[in-house]
């Protein structure tokens, strides 16, 4: 035999013995992963029909229940959600539409609920709904010289003759 030869067949022995091994050690942990869980895959289509449901309940509802569930009807809701998608200051997620991010930010600060209460009502991880509202209270921060109306100095008409509140409403201007 050659010495090249049988240098060149040293060689390519233990790469192919590498290839075997790899190989079976990956058809080993390929065949121990556990199969798919039936019951985990039902809850998960169950939690997405549910939050589908309670979605579907807020947008296509008359405006006294879309009122009471946002603390805004619908027209705004949607020029809202047109504006923060327009703007771009709250991105359409994978899975998770900017009106369903805005309804959650709406429903946190209209009902002064917790996370783990809307977490539950819209079945999204707790960490999920704190990125949404995080992300919501974020654009109305971008957008606070257009939406929200500095103070005036001025005493409204009704407090100023009142004598209930008339004394703590006094301004001094030095």
């Amino acid at each position: 035999m050659d010495p090249t030869q049988n240098h060149e067949l040293m060689a390519n022995q233990p790469a192919a013995l590498v290839v075997v091994m790899v190989s079976y050690v990956v058809t080993r942990l390929r065949r121990s992963r556990p199969e798919p869980d039936p019951l985990l895959y039902h809850l998960r289509s169950d939690a997405k029909q549910h939050r589908k449901q309670a979605l579907q309940a807020i947008y296509n509802s008359i405006d006294s229940e879309c009122l009471s569930m946002l603390r805004m009807t619908r027209a705004p809701f949607y020029a809202l959600c047109n504006l923060f998608r327009n703007r771009g200051l709250v991105p359409e997620k994978a899975g998770c539409t900017v009106e369903e991010q805005v309804a959650m930010f709406l429903h946190i600060v209209g009902h002064n609920q917790r996370f783990r209460v809307v977490h539950q009502s819209f079945r999204r991880s707790i960490e999920t709904i704190h990125r949404h509202f995080h992300q919501g209270l974020y654009a109305i921060g971008e957008l606070r010289s257009e939406m929200i109306k500095p103070p005036t100095p001025s005493i409204h008409p009704k407090i100023l003759g009142s004598h209930r509140w008339n004394p703590y409403m006094q301004v001094t201007v030095n």
